[in-house]
C-alpha cells in the first residue's frame, strides 16, 4: 500500500486513526470482536485467568470507546459498549484529551502487568503478548511530550500507518481536518432521522473539534516541534480547498442528501429540514473553524524549515526515530542497519528486473529509465478521461474477482465480507495516495473498500495496477483484516490495533503470493509491476533511513528514489512528503515482508510433506494484527503442533 491514511489523533486520536475503515450499529448489540468474549468470561466465575484476562480486555476497550466515538463508530460497536448517543458526539484533540489519553494508558498497563501471563494460553495469551506490546509502546511513545499522547501503541487498521509514532499532529496526510468529513461521509450511518440528526451534530462539534487541533499544533510549534515547510504548506492548501465552494454544495451536505433520500418514512419536508440545518452547520461552525485552523497554521510557517527528518528536532528527534523503527518492525536494528539492507534489496530485486526487462526486448538504458519507457507507452495507458476512469475501475474489478476463484486453493477460510472498489473522492485526492484499503464494519454490514487515486490516470499505468489490487484488496488487506474481524471471542481491543509491519508485511507478501498463484502468467509487464512495487518498498528502506538517519534533504530523496524506482517524479515527491512526516513506516513493510517470508521458509524445512500452505495462512492470519515477535511466537507454535 503506497498510502497511508490518518494519524495524528491522539486519543480520539485513536479514534481517528480508525477513521480509515467504517460505522454502523447504533443502538444494536455490539458486534463481533468481543461480545462473545466478555460473556463468556463473566459467564465463566473469577477463577479462570484466561476469562478474567478477557474481561479485562472488554473493559479496557469499552473505557477507550467511551472517549472515542469515532472509533466505536468505525467498529460498528451498539451504544451499550461506546455509550448512548455515541454517534451525536466526536471526540478530543486538545491538551486535556492528551491527558487522559496518558492516564489511560498508565492504568492499562498497571492493571494488565497485574496478570500472570504463564496462567494464560491460546489465543489468550497471544492477545496479552500483544497488548503489553501496546501499552509498553505508548509509554515509550507518551515519554515525548509532543504530537498528543495515545493509551495504546500500534497503528490504524487498514492503512497500516501508525497514528502513534508520528511525532506532528497534524499533516499534509493525516489529522482532523482530514479525517472527520472522510468519518462522517464514509463511516457514519445514517438509516433513521435519528442518525441523520446525530450527523449534523457531529457537524457542530467539528468546530470544538479544530478549535482544539490548533491549540495542540501551537502549542507543538511553540516548542519548536512543527511539520516542514512543505508538509505546512500543504495542510494550508487543503484547509483553504476544503472550504472554497458555497455550503450547500459541499460534500458534507451532498452526503446527507443522498443517505437521506434512501430513508423511508421521511417527507420532503423532513429531508429539506435537516439539508437547512445541515447547510447551517457547515456555513456557522465548520468553514469558521477551519478558517481559524487555517489561521493557526499560517503562523506555523514562521516557525519551521525545509528540513524534511525528524533529526531536525533535536536530541529528541533521533531517540524519536530510533523508537519510530523498533516500532515498525526493526527490533535492536539502529538507522545503519536498515539502511544496509534496504541497499542490498535494491540491488536483488533490480538484477531480476534487468533480466526480465531483456526478455520483452527493453535491453538498454538503466533498469529505472526502461521502467519509465514502459510505464510511458500509450497502450499501457488509461485515457485521463471519465470515460478512462471507469475502464480502469472496471480493470480492477475484474481483477478482484480472478484472484477470488483461485484463493481457496491457499487459504482455508475466505472472507465472508465483500470488498469493492472505489475513487478517492475528488475533494481529497491531492492529498491522498495512490491507493489505500478500509475494512469491514464488524458487523459485517458494510465491505471493505479498495479505493484508488484517479486524479491523473498516468500515476497507475496498466503494468503497475494488479500489485496495487493484490496488496489493498485480495489476498492482502481485505483478507487481513475480514479475516480478523471475523474470528470468534477476538477482544474487542484488539480490533483497535494495527501493526504495519504485519499488516503491510502480509500485504508485500500478498504481492508476490500472487505470483505462485499464476496471476502474471503471460504477463511480463505485470510481473515487472510487481518487482518494481517491491523495488519501491526496498527503497523505502533506504529513503526513510536516509531522510532520518542520515539526514538528507527532501530533494536527496527524491532524486534517489526517482533513479532507483523508474517511479514518476510527482509520485515519488508524495511518497518521500509521506516518509518525512511518519518517520519509520515505510520501513515496516519490507520488514514485516521477510518475516513472514523466513517463517513460511522455516515452516516448509522443517514440517516437510506435513506443510500446507492453506494451514500456513490461516494461521498467519488467525493471529491478527501484532507485532513481528509475537507473530513469530505463534508460528513457532504451530509448526510444533503440526509435527505433534
Amino acid at each position: 500500500m503506497r498510502t497511508s491514511s490518518n494519524l495524528a489523533l491522539r486519543l480520539s486520536a485513536a479514534a481517528l486513526a480508525l477513521l480509515a475503515a467504517s460505522s454502523c450499529g447504533k443502538g444494536k448489540p455490539s458486534q463481533g470482536g468481543g461480545g462473545n468474549a466478555v460473556e463468556a468470561a463473566e459467564g465463566a466465575g473469577a477463577l479462570d485467568p484466561s476469562k478474567e484476562f478477557l474481561a479485562m480486555a472488554e473493559r479496557h476497550a469499552r473505557a477507550f470507546l467511551a472517549t472515542a466515538p469515532e472509533a466505536a463508530t468505525e467498529l460498528g460497536v451498539g451504544e451499550d459498549v461506546a455509550g448512548e448517543g455515541y454517534l451525536s458526539r466526536l471526540g478530543g484533540y486538545g491538551f486535556e484529551a492528551h491527558q487522559t489519553a496518558r492516564q489511560m494508558n498508565e492504568e492499562f498497563l498497571m492493571e494488565l502487568r497485574g496478570f500472570d501471563r504463564s496462567a494464560l494460553s491460546g489465543s489468550t495469551a497471544v492477545a496479552y503478548d500483544v497488548l503489553k506490546n501496546a501499552y509498553d509502546m505508548a509509554a515509550r511513545r507518551n515519554q515525548f511530550d509532543f504530537g498528543g499522547a495515545t493509551p495504546f501503541g500500534g497503528g490504524l487498521p487498514n492503512s497500516g500507518d501508525s497514528w502513534a509514532m508520528s511525532p506532528y499532529f497534524m499533516t499534509q496526510l493525516t489529522g482532523p481536518h482530514l479525517a472527520l468529513p472522510r468519518m462522517l461521509m464514509t463511516q457514519h450511518p445514517i438509516e433513521s432521522k435519528a442518525d441523520a440528526d446525530a450527523y449534523i451534530a457531529r457537524l457542530t462539534d467539528m468546530a470544538r473539534a479544530l478549535d482544539e487541533t490548533a491549540e495542540t499544533i501551537s502549542t507543538d510549534a511553540g516548542i519548536g516541534i512543527a511539520p516542514p515547510l512543505f508538509a505546512v504548506e500543504a495542510i494550508a492548501a487543503s484547509l483553504t480547498s476544503f472550504t472554497s465552494g458555497p455550503a450547500a454544495a459541499h460534500p458534507l451536505i451532498a452526503t446527507l442528501e443522498a443517505k437521506t433520500a434512501l430513508l423511508d418514512g421521511l417527507s420532503d419536508a423532513e429531508r429539506a429540514d435537516l439539508k437547512a440545518r445541515a447547510v447551517a452547520a457547515v456555513e456557522e461552525a465548520v468553514y469558521p473553524a477551519y478558517a481559524r485552523l487555517a489561521a493557526s497554521v499560517d503562523l506555523i510557517k514562521a516557525q519551521t524549515n525545509a528540513d524534511a527528518g525528524v533529526w531536525r528536532l533535536g536530541e529528541e528527534g533521533e531517540a524519536f526515530y530510533q523508537a519510530a523503527l523498533s516500532a515498525y518492525g526493526a527490533g535492536t536494528r539502529n538507522g545503519d542497519d536498515v539502511h544496509e539492507l534496504g541497499l542490498s534489496e535494491v540491488a536483488r530485486i533490480t538484477a531480476e528486473m534487468d533480466g526480465l526487462l531483456k526478455s520483452i526486448g527493453l535491453a538498454n538504458g538503466s533498469v529505472a529509465a526502461r521502467m519509465e519507457a514502459l510505464a510511458a507507452r500509450p497502450d499501457n495507458l488509461y485515457p485521463n478521461t471519465d470515460q478512462g476512469r471507469e475502464a480502469l475501475l472496471a480493470s480492477l474489478r475484474a481483477q478482484v474477482d480472478e484472484i477470488m476463484a483461485k484463493a481457496p486453493a491457499y487459504f482455508g477460510r475466505l472472507p465472508e465480507s465483500k470488498v469493492e472498489v472505489r475513487r478517492i473522492p475528488v475533494h481529497e485526492q491531492d492529498s491522498s495516495p495512490g491507493g489505500y484499503y478500509t475494512g469491514p464494519s464488524l458487523d459485517g454490514s458494510r465491505p471493505g473498500v479498495y479505493w484508488i487515486n484517479l486524479k491523473d490516470t498516468a500515476d497507475n499505468p496498466k503494468h503497475s495496477l494488479k500489485s496495487l489490487t493484490y496488496h489493498e484488496a485480495v489476498p492482502g488487506h481485505h483478507f487481513q483484516t475480514a479475516y480478523q474481524r471475523s474470528i470468534p471471542d477476538m477482544p474487542l481491543i484488539r480490533n483497535l490495533l494495527s501493526y504495519s509491519e504485519y499488516a503491510e508485511g502480509w500485504g508485500l507478501y500478498a504481492e508476490a503470493l500472487a505470483k505462485e498463484m499464476g496471476m502474471y502468467e503471460n504477463d511480463p509487464a505485470g510481473d515487472l509491476g510487481r518487482l518494481q512495487a517491491e523495488l519501491f518498498r526496498a527503497a523505502r528502506l533506504v529513503v526513510d533511513t536516509g531522510l532520518h538517519w542520515k539526514r538528507w534533504s527532501r530533494d536527496e530523496a527524491i532524486d534517489y528514489m526517482v533513479s532507483v524506482t523508474g517511479e514518476t517524479r510527482e509520485s515519488v515527491t508524495r511518497e518521500v512528503e509521506r516518509y518525512a512526516v511518519i518517520p519509520g513506516q515505510a520501513c515496516a513493510y519490507k520488514l514485516g515482508m521477510l518475516k513472514i517470508q523466513e517463517l513460511r521458509a522455516k515452516a516448509e524445512a522443517e514440517l516437510g510433506d506435513k506443510f500446507d500452505i492453506r494451514g500456513f495462512h490461516d494461521a498467519v492470519l488467525s493471529t491478527g494484527d501484532a507485532p513481528l515477535p509475537v507473530l513469530e511466537a505463534t508460528i513457532n507454535a504451530w509448526i510444533a503442533a503440526r509435527k505433534a
